[in-house]
């Protein structure tokens, strides 16, 4: 496979083309991209192309740089190039928002006319154990914070008889 290359079969009119993609080399038709001039080609594409990027990159920050010395905004296609703080200089868009401290008067009765609430619920804690209600009128029939089903309907509950254990002492060591 490695040493010998074989043309595969293609239609006629696409033999020129494909014959054009081998190489005869010491009596062996090779595949362009493999003989040394196309690998010298390939390894000259990577490295162009790698070139011109890192060209661009320094380039362009340094393009990027000397117009916000000059105070002017950088150019969208290498703005990416700059720091916020840096583009902050001359575009407004990138400065850090200004700290605003003002001191806040809540007045009389604070709590429910200033935050459009009702008044503060009672604690939870109870030193009398009765669960916490709330003020202004009594609760549903039946209902509390604590119960969760406050329509005064008792749910059905399992007898408590379903999952006793078995009569009688457990199994020995023995009998296991």
């Amino acid at each position: 496979m490695f040493g010998k290359t074989r043309i595969p079969p293609y239609v006629p009119s696409a033999d020129r083309l494909v014959r054009r993609q081998y190489v005869e080399e010491d009596g062996h038709l090779i595949w362009f991209w493999y003989t040394r001039t196309g690998i010298i080609v390939k390894w000259s594409l990577f490295l162009g192309i790698t070139v011109l990027l890192a060209l661009y990159l320094i380039l362009g920050r340094m393009h990027a740089k000397k117009r916000v010395r000059q105070g002017l905004k950088p150019l969208a296609y290498h703005s990416i190039l700059l720091s916020r703080q840096e583009r902050a200089g001359v575009d407004p868009r990138y400065a850090w928002p200004q700290a605003s401290y003002s001191s806040y008067q809540p007045g009389q009765g604070y709590g429910a006319d200033h935050y459009g609430m009702h008044s503060m619920p009672p604690p939870v804690y109870d030193p009398n154990n009765r669960p916490p209600m709330y003020e202004g009128g009594p609760p549903p029939m039946g209902g509390s914070k604590v119960d969760p089903v406050q329509n005064g309907v008792e749910p059905v509950r399992q007898p408590s008889d379903d999952y006793a254990p078995p009569p009688g002492p457990p199994p020995s060591a023995a009998q296991r």
